[in-house]
Order: C-alpha cells, then structure tokens, then sequence
C-alpha cells in the first residue's frame, strides 16, 4: 500500500512538471558508460579557508560537483544560480554542492566574484580552484570534454552536475544549466549507495517508481508503474460500471 502510494503521488509530481524538455546532445556530453562508478581522484582544491583535498569536501556524504569557470559569463552563472535556487528535498546537511574552476587561470578574485552572485553561500556549499594538473587529473577522471575557443575568447564546455557518491565515485549525471529539482533530489538518492536509514525509506521507495532516461537526462516514471496504474484504473471503472448497473437493475425490478 504504501509503495502505491508513493508512487501515485511521484506520477502526478511528474505529469505536473514535466515539460517537453527535449534534451539536445552534443559533442561534449560525457561517455558514461566508461566513467559511472568510477573512482575520482582524491585532487587537491584551493578555497577560501586554505588547500584541502576533494575527500575533505565531500565529507563522506552524497555530493552535487559542478565543473565551471569563474569568468564564464553565460552557463556557468545560470547553472550556479538556478542550483542555488533550487528547492531540494532534502536538509542542506545530508548532502553537498562543491564547485571547481576547470580553469587554471582563474584566481580568488574571480572566485569569489562568482561567489557573490548567488548572495549568502549555504553552509553545505564550497567553491574552489585547481591547478593545471589538478584539473585535468579530476576532469579526466569525469570524462568532462572542454575547449577554448580563439575567435569567441571563451571555453566550450558541457553545463552538467556530476553525482558522486559518499566515497567519491561517480554515480550519475545530469545536463543542463536548469535541472528539474525532482531529478536533482533523486540523483542524491541514488548517490547515497548504502541501505537506507528508517527516515529514507519512503524516499528509496519513490526511487523505484522511477527509471533514469539517459537520452534526456532525466528520471522518468518506471514504465511498469504506468501500465500497473492504468491497469488498476481499467479494474476501478470496470468495478464502478459494474455496480452501477446492479443498481439500475434493482432500482427497475
């Protein structure tokens, strides 16, 4: 009952906010199949407090990265704001958002800049800077493509959340510079990769109304739950003719 439940209710979320959403794939996208549970290398990241490693960030919890540079002026703010936007279900502390400059030029300044843009920075988010060697271990590991272009003096870069898991694997990705929130709660759920605590259990449920479509880097409802939906509906109208033609019968007799 409860698994109907919550599935019911994650069907009706999901007509309600779906759009046509068409997700255009292009050169940059990421061959996942090659990098999903793999190991990210443990980089060593400049912030604002000082060099810390990227496993001191993650802090053993289910953690959003975002690949970016600081003097983007298009996708970059646009993923970085809508991110900080977002109303996610889950509490700030169970999960974090780290964001890195894949750029080796960029320096504090620029850093901090982009830092300004989103206001107050939650407690659970950090940004930070890598160096060339850094960088290109970390993105290398992401299978995440980028390119400076001469004649736009800008880089050319896939706009994507990298999902890792509490101990640094790559667990999902998804596209685009405007996420739908229910993809993002989801992908932490998936990333969290152990057995749920008690309080989890009707989220890991609502997990399983939903299958991951890689063509348009989003979940879309499990397609046995939309037949099983629709079989009850034809049971429920079937049962309801039914009793109603009993009715009619009486009523005539």
């Amino acid at each position: 009952m409860l698994v109907a439940l919550v599935c019911a209710n994650a069907v009706w979320a999901n007509r309600t906010s779906d759009t046509d959403g068409r997700f255009d794939a292009n050169l940059l996208q990421v061959e996942e199949g090659r990098f999903l549970g793999q190991q990210v290398p443990d980089v060593s990241v400049v912030t604002e407090s000082g060099t810390k490693a990227l496993s001191e960030l993650i802090a053993g919890k289910p953690t959003i990265l975002l690949m970016a540079y600081y003097s983007c002026g298009h996708s970059c703010p646009a993923t970085i704001h809508n991110l900080s936007q977002m109303k996610i279900d889950a509490q700030d502390s169970d999960y974090q958002v780290i964001v890195l400059s894949f750029d080796a030029n960029d320096t504090i300044a620029n850093m901090q800049n982009a830092m300004s843009t989103i206001g107050q920075v939650p407690d659970n988010w950090t940004f930070g800077l890598l160096a060339q060697e850094q960088s290109t271990r970390l993105t290398d590991s992401l299978g995440y493509k980028f390119f400076y272009s001469e004649q736009e003096q800008t880089f050319v870069h896939p706009a994507v959340l990298v999902f890792l898991s509490p101990e640094g694997k790559v667990m999902r990705y998804l596209y685009g510079n405007e996420p739908r929130a229910q993809d993002v709660e989801l992908a932490l759920v998936e990333s969290r990769n152990r057995a749920p605590h008690l309080n989890e259990i009707v989220e890991m449920i609502k997990l399983t109304c939903f299958q991951f479509d890689a063509s348009k880097s989003r979940y879309r409802i499990h397609p046995t739950i939309v037949l099983g939906g629709a079989g009850f509906g034809v049971l429920g109208l079937v049962g309801l003719v039914t009793l109603v033609s009993r009715k009619d019968s009486k009523g005539g007799q």
